[in-house]
C-alpha cells in the first residue's frame, strides 16, 4: 500500500493537514451559517474556510486567530473567501480556497470569473451592499489601499491538491492581470497547493534553530570543503549551551544523553578532581551548524582567542560530555569552571543535508554505538514521528536515551518494532527477537530492520498494532495465573510467538485507514489468545514431546514455522480447539474457588487458631511419648 493511501482514500499528507485545520481553527472561524448542514457537509465547508485561513497565515505570517478573522467565506462573499491587508506596504491579498479530501482540489473557470468580479467590486469601492458584514473590518484599509500608488494586489488560490491551474483558469487570471496592470504592475496571482500546506504544518512543529556562542583559544581553522574551527573552549560556555537549550542540542545525534553511565561518571570525576587535565582525558565535542560567525575581542591576531557564534547547531558527538559538564557545574562550578574541552565546529551550510548524516554516523562508529542507536539517523523514523504527531497527536520516540511516553501518549521504536515483527507474515522475525532483541535493528537484505521499516509503516498501523500487542501481553499475564507447569511457561516464553499467531487470525484489513474500528480489534483479542494458546500447547506437546525444552522451541525458526502452520490452518478451518490437560490446571483450584466465595468472620478465625493450637499440642505430646 502506498503512503499516499494509508488513511483509506485520504492521502496521508491530506489527512495531516485536515486534522490540523480542524484542531487549530476550531472556534476561530465564523461557522454559525453552517448549523443547518449535515455533519459531513458542514465539515467540508469548515475545512475550506480553514484552508483559507491557513493560506492567510502562509502569505502574511500572522497567527491563527488573525487568520481566522480574515475568512469572509459564505453568502455574499462575491467569490472571495478571505481578505488580508498590510497597511504599511499597501499589499492586499484576496483568497479563494478549494478543499478536497482526496487531495484533488482545483479552481474551475466559473469560480475564477467570480473571484475577478469580486476584485472589481473592491477596486470600484462598491463593498457596501454587495459583501457580507465579515468584510466590514477591512473596508477602511481597502479604501485607503485602493487609492495608494503603492498598491499591490495578489489573488491567492489555495488548493488542497496540486498547485496547478487549468489552461482556461490561467487565461482568465492572465487577462485580469493585463487589464489591471495597464498603468503599472498592480495585480498578480499565486497558487498554493497541498505540498506547501503540509510543509507549513511541518514548520509549525519544527523546533526553532539553536544558536550558541563560545570563546575558542588555541584554535585553527580549515576552509574546504567546508569551514571548520577547532580549539579549546571553557566548559562554562558548554554548560550554558545546555542550560539554554537542553536536549534540543542533540536533534541530529543518534541518541540522547544516557544518564549516569560509567562513562559519564568518569567524565564527572575528572571534571571535579582534575579539571586542569580534563581536555587531555576527553575526546571533546563535535558540533554541526549552518554557519559560523567569528568575532575578535582583542583584535584579529595569531594566538588571540576568537568568539564564535554557531548558528543552527546540532551536537554530532559529545552528548555524554555535555551532560556530564552540565551536572558537574551544578555541583561545583568553581572547580569545573577551570576546565577546558576540545570543540570542533563544522559549518556545512547548503551541504548539510549531504554531509550531516555521514559525519554523525562515521564519528559514532568509532565509539561504543550499537545498531539500535543508528536507527536515529534513518529518515524513516523522523517521518514516523511526524506522522504520529500529525495523524494521532501522539509521541513516537526513537533515539536511545529518550524517555518512553506514557502508554496512552504514544510508544517507542522498540515497541513499534516488536509489534510490527509480530504482525509480519513469517514467524522468523519474532523468533529472532526472542533469541536476541538487537536482531530487530540488523540491516542487509535479510535483516529485520528493512523488513519492518523499509516501506515506512503509517502511524495508524504502528499504533494499532502496538495496542493489540500490549493487549495480547495483558491477556497472557492473566492466563499464566490460571495455568501451571509447561502451559504457564509457554504463555511466558512464547509471548512474542503467540502474539504473532494471534495477529495472523485477527482481521487487520484497513488498519491503515483513519476510520478503522480499534475497539472491535481489541475486544476480539482475549478469545483469539485463548484459541491460539490452546492449540499451541497441544501442538508443542504432540509435535515435539511433553518433555521438550520450550525455550529451544521458541528460538527455532523451523519448529516455530511448523507450529504456526498447524495452528493457523486449524483455526482458519474451524477445527475445534483441543481441551487443556488436567496437569496444566492448578491443583488447588477448587480450594481457591471456595476461598474466593467465603468471608471469614472473627469467630471463625478464632476457631481456626484454637484448632491449630490443639493440633500442635498433640504433636508435641506424641513426640515426648515416643522419646521415652
Amino acid at each position: 500500500m502506498s503512503s499516499a493511501q494509508r488513511s483509506g482514500g485520504i492521502p496521508t499528507q491530506v489527512q495531516h493537514v485536515r486534522q490540523a485545520l480542524l484542531r487549530d481553527y476550531d472556534g476561530l472561524i465564523y461557522s454559525d451559517d453552517l448549523k443547518g448542514y449535515q455533519e459531513s457537509a458542514k465539515e467540508q465547508r469548515f475545512l475550506s474556510r480553514a484552508l483559507t485561513a491557513s493560506a492567510v497565515r502562509l502569505v502574511t505570517g500572522c497567527g491563527h486567530e488573525e487568520a481566522g478573522r480574515a475568512v469572509i467565506d459564505g453568502e455574499d462573499d462575491q467569490g472571495i473567501d478571505g481578505v488580508a491587508v498590510d497597511e504599511s506596504s499597501r499589499d492586499v491579498w484576496l483568497f479563494q480556497a478549494k478543499w478536497s479530501d482526496a487531495g484533488t482540489g482545483k479552481l474551475d473557470q466559473g469560480a475564477a470569473l467570480k473571484l475577478i468580479e469580486g476584485l472589481r467590486l473592491i477596486e470600484r469601492r462598491e463593498i457596501e451592499g454587495n459583501f457580507n458584514y465579515r468584510i466590514d473590518q477591512f473596508k477602511g484599509q481597502l479604501d485607503v489601499a485602493m487609492g495608494d500608488a503603492r498598491l499591490r494586489i495578489t489573488l491567492v488560490i489555495a488548493l488542497m491538491g496540486p498547485a496547478k491551474l487549468s489552461d482556461a483558469v490561467t487565461r482568465v487570471l492572465d487577462r485580469a492581470c493585463r487589464d489591471f496592470n495597464s498603468q503599472g504592475p498592480m495585480l498578480t496571482y499565486r497558487v498554493i497547493g497541498g505540498v506547501e500546506f503540509h510543509q507549513q504544518l511541518r514548520q509549525d512543529l519544527a523546533p526553532a534553530p539553536i544558536d550558541v556562542e563560545a570563546t575558542m583559544s588555541g584554535w585553527f581553522k580549515k576552509e574546504t570543503p567546508f569551514r571548520a574551527w577547532q580549539g579549546m573552549v571553557a566548559v562554562r560556555d558548554v554548560a550554558q549551551w545546555y542550560a539554554d537549550h537542553g536536549d534540543g542540542l542533540y536533534e541530529q545525534n543518534v541518541r540522547n544523553s544516557l544518564g549516569l553511565t560509567p562513562t559519564n561518571s568518569g567524565i564527572e570525576e575528572t571534571l571535579l578532581n582534575e579539571p586542569e587535565n580534563f581536555c587531555y582525558f576527553n575526546n571533546g565535542i563535535t558540533v554541526l551548524c549552518d554557519s559560523i560567525e567569528p568575532q575578535w575581542p582583542r583584535g584579529r591576531q595569531a594566538g588571540e582567542p576568537v568568539r564564535l557564534r554557531l548558528n543552527g547547531v546540532s551536537v554530532a558527538n559529545g552528548i555524554q560530555t555535555i551532560s556530564a559538564i552540565h551536572n558537574v557545574m551544578k555541583k561545583d562550578a568553581n572547580a569545573a569552571g577551570k576546565a577546558l574541552v576540545t570543540v570542533r565546529a563544522l559549518s556545512l551550510g547548503k551541504d548539510r543535508s549531504t554531509f550531516a548524516k555521514r559525519i554523525t554516523e562515521t564519528i559514532n562508529t568509532h565509539n561504543d554505538v550499537s545498531q539500535r542507536e543508528f536507527v536515529a539517523l534513518d529518515t524513516a523514523q523522523a517521518e514516523i514521528r511526524e506522522d504520529f504527531l500529525l495523524s494521532l497527536w501522539k509521541t513516537y520516540v526513537y533515539k536511545k536515551g529518550e524517555p518512553d511516553p506514557s502508554p496512552d501518549a504514544g510508544c517507542s521504536v522498540e515497541h513499534a518494532a516488536l509489534a510490527l515483527a509480530c504482525a509480519h507474515q513469517s514467524p522468523e522475525l519474532v523468533v529472532r527477537a526472542r533469541q536476541r532483541t538487537d536482531s530487530l535493528w540488523e540491516r542487509g537484505t535479510t535483516g529485520s530492520y528493512p523488513r519492518l521499516f523499509g516501506e515506512v509503516p503509517s502511524a495508524y498501523r504502528i499504533w494499532r498494532l502496538v495496542l493489540a500487542w500490549r493487549s495480547v501481553g495483558t491477556v497472557l499475564e492473566q492466563r499464566r495465573n490460571e495455568l501451571q507447569g509447561r502451559a504457564a511457561s509457554m504463555a511466558r516464553w512464547g509471548d512474542l510467538f503467540i502474539a504473532h499467531l494471534v495477529f495472523q487470525l485477527l482481521d487487520l484489513e484497513g488498519i491503515d485507514k483513519h476510520g478503522f474500528d480499534e475497539e472491535s480489534l481489541l475486544s476480539s483479542i482475549p478469545d483469539a489468545v485463548d484459541e491460539v494458546l490452546s492449540r499451541l500447547i497441544h501442538y508443542v506437546d504432540s509435535e515435539y514431546g511433553p518433555n521438550s525444552f520450550l525455550l529451544a522451541i521458541f528460538t527455532d525458526e523451523v519448529k516455530c514455522r511448523n507450529i504456526a502452520n498447524l495452528v493457523v490452518r486449524d483455526a482458519r478451518c474451524g477445527e475445534p480447539a483441543p481441551g487443556l490437560a488436567d496437569k496444566y490446571r492448578p491443583k488447588r483450584k477448587a480450594l481457591a474457588q471456595w476461598r474466593s466465595n467465603k468471608v471469614l468472620t472473627p469467630v471463625a478465625v478464632d476457631a481456626i487458631a484454637d484448632s491449630l493450637k490443639y493440633f500442635i499440642r498433640m504433636v508435641i505430646i506424641a513426640e515426648l511419648v515416643r522419646g521415652k
